[in-house]
């Protein structure tokens, strides 16, 4: 007789890489939300304790919020990254610095009240409230990496755009995802 196997603790698979319009982005692990200890995803309004915030703010700047931290190091360069659930590229973008994209404390990982009040943090929080969305529905969001060449400010060879690389993706892929308004 065969013992009994254990319960699998994590039945999670992605591909190694998957190719959007001839560009090979790599597996960089899954987008993990922060929780309680009973697994309901913990979130914050920054702008919550704030008089008469709905109307100078628009609803992005709102939230909820949620920590979010990358399964493993995220390079620090500048490249194009994907965002999949269930094998569909949902949210393609560029970054001067997938690092600090990513990070806990620069990043989307975290949204405090300054970058709620910032429109140069606007694609931020709105990514962090589409992860969070994402996590609070039971989904697992992977995220895809293609780092880039550094550009080249002397006027040396000038690696390609981030910004430009995903917008030659997103025509190509059409991910099937928008932005939380």
């Amino acid at each position: 007789m065969e013992p009994p196997l254990g319960p699998v603790l994590d039945e999670h698979w992605a591909p190694d890489h998957i190719v959007l319009a001839r560009r090979v982005l790599s597996y960089a692990g899954r987008l993990f939300v922060e929780r309680d200890a009973n697994g309901t995803v913990i979130v914050h309004s920054p702008l919550a304790d704030m008089a008469a915030v709905e109307h100078r703010y628009p609803a992005w700047a709102l939230g909820p919020f949620g920590r979010i931290e990358p399964e493993f190091a995220v390079p620090r360069r500048p490249g194009v990254y994907a965002l999949v659930s269930a094998g569909v590229a949902r949210y393609v973008g560029g970054s001067n610095d997938l690092e600090r994209t990513f990070g806990v404390r620069d990043g989307l990982g975290h949204i405090s009240r300054r970058d709620a009040m910032s429109k140069r943090h606007e694609e931020a929080c709105r990514l962090n409230r589409l992860v969070v969305a994402e996590a609070a529905a039971g989904r697992t969001l992977d995220l895809y990496l293609l780092p880039l060449e550094p550009r080249a400010w002397w006027g040396g060879r000038r690696g390609e755009a981030p910004s430009a690389v995903a917008a030659e993706i997103v025509a190509a892929a059409r991910p099937e995802w928008h932005l939380p308004e």
